[in-house]
């Protein structure tokens, strides 16, 4: 139940949502907590509050006004917060790099186990409008021609953004070439790393023949024994974890995928509304954060669950009464590769586009996992669906086939400096989606959207508009 009506949904000013704010009772506030602790785990706070604490860019962005959305944004930016608690009261902090979205699953089998994607951490610097990270990373060697995510590093290196993880999960091979190189120098700093190797996705070739393969559940083909790498590595990451925890427990696990499956399901659930209902009932940076949670639940699966399962409700609710944020006429488009900067999500809407469509390189965090399989194999077969194992045809296959149905109009693609997945696929991508129009732009560092940009982004919409 939602406790809370705003009134009509609209995107709405730091300061509009202050005065929203002072609506809501103490009570109804002190309902939501993280770890389930009435003493310290409130979270519930004007989105303002978050800029005085250095999250600059909320002054210029506008957010969602439902009660659904504060949770939402409380809970994102109490992150950090509720990391230094978990390993203040002794919940072991279980750093996950590379896969993104499967090796959190086994480690939240493990009680008081809270695992976390320093990645995410690539936006601080555009919420923060600061380059303090960026400049550190700098200052550690890395040219400043590479992915953003060159600001884990500095972040490690600094101990201020998150505490020292007991432990380090770290997946390269078939995934972004910088960020490998990132890993490598997080550990070359002192970190200990486990590593776990990532394996490509080979297309069925004629001079394979000797392969056995498999099919996912998106239907690509991959030779069987990738799965039974991928089993082995799991099965790695398992023992480690019961080393640390003493705990050895498969029903656990089983536990986990079902939890795990119903935040997907919900995620699932919220973007087909959102993507196909007018006028779109939510607006596409808080979609993007949704689809994020799916990676590990923002470090609190069951809290997160409760957000989801608002969020849902109110995306129900708007698409009853046929209410939404944005005017009935935006044009559809797809966006491709998540943008560092998440001002660029509300540029384009306020330029008359919509999203209706994404391919964020997490593929393998969105499809739900077999439960009537051995876990772990249930695991690598979930992980062979992901979009930076195979190739660039197989990425955007679902793209091309929003594009077949009329569903999309245009695509935008937001591209970084160095990673290999916007350096050498973005050209790719553009060709390959030749029916509509394609839009590719560089994400500048903060302080770095230009008249200039403004301008192609507001042509291409016009140009869309016109035809």
């Amino acid at each position: 139940m939602i406790p809370v009506d705003f009134g009509p949904p609209k995107k709405i000013t730091l300061n509009e949502w202050s005065e929203q704010f002072r609506r809501i009772d103490d009570g109804i506030i002190k309902q939501y907590t993280y770890y389930d602790n009435e003493e310290w785990g409130g979270y519930l706070q004007p989105p303002a509050t978050f800029m005085v604490y250095g999250a600059r860019e909320l002054k210029r962005l506008k957010l969602d006004n439902s009660f659904a959305a504060l949770r939402l944004w409380g809970f994102v930016f109490n992150e950090s917060e509720r990391l230094f608690r978990a390993h203040q009261c002794g919940k072991k902090v279980i750093a996950t790099m590379g896969d993104l979205g499967t090796v959190p699953v086994i480690v939240q089998s493990f009680p008081d186990c809270i695992p976390f994607y320093p990645e995410c951490i690539w936006w601080t610097p555009f919420f923060n409008e600061s380059t303090v990270l960026l400049d550190r990373a700098g200052q550690l060697g890395i040219p400043e021609a590479t992915c953003f995510s060159k600001t884990v590093l500095a972040a490690f290196q600094k101990k201020a953004y998150f505490p020292e993880p007991d432990l380090i999960f770290a997946s390269t091979g078939a995934a972004c070439d910088d960020y490998s190189c990132i890993m490598n120098l997080v550990e070359g700093i002192g970190y200990p790393v486990t590593w776990l190797e990532i394996p490509y996705r080979k297309r069925t070739k004629k001079y394979y023949t000797a392969e056995k393969y498999g099919e996912t559940s998106d239907g690509f083909k991959y030779p069987l024994r990738l799965e039974s790498y991928l089993i082995e590595e799991y099965k790695k990451v398992w023992r480690i974890m019961s080393d640390l925890t003493g705990i050895n427990d498969l029903r656990m696990l089983e536990e986990s995928i079902k939890k795990v499956n119903r935040m997907r399901k919900l995620v699932e659930k919220i973007k087909e509304l959102t993507y196909t209902v007018v006028p779109t009932p939510l607006p596409a940076l808080e979609l993007m954060t949704i689809e994020f949670g799916n990676l590990y639940g923002y470090a609190d699966i069951d809290e997160w669950l409760g957000i989801l399962e608002m969020l849902l409700e109110t995306v129900e609710e708007r698409s009853r009464k046929k209410v939404g944020v944005l005017p009935t006429d935006a044009i559809p488009i797809a966006w491709i590769t998540p943008s560092a900067d998440p001002y660029l999500l509300n540029l384009i809407e306020e330029m008359g586009l919509r999203v209706a469509a994404t391919e964020y390189v997490i593929r393998q965090a969105l499809v739900e996992i077999e439960e009537n399989i051995e876990p772990f194999r249930a695991l690598a077969r979930s992980f062979l669906n992901g979009s930076l194992i195979g190739s660039t045809e197989e990425r955007i296959e679902r793209i091309k086939s929003a594009i077949d149905k009329g569903v999309i109009h245009g695509v935008f693609i937001t591209n970084m400096l160095g990673a290999s997945h916007c350096a050498m696929e973005t050209k790719l991508i553009a060709e390959k989606l030749d029916r509509v129009p394609v839009l590719a732009v560089d994400v500048p560092p903060p302080f770095g959207i230009t008249k200039q940009l403004k301008t192609r982004i507001a042509a291409f919409a016009e140009m869309l508009r016109q035809k």
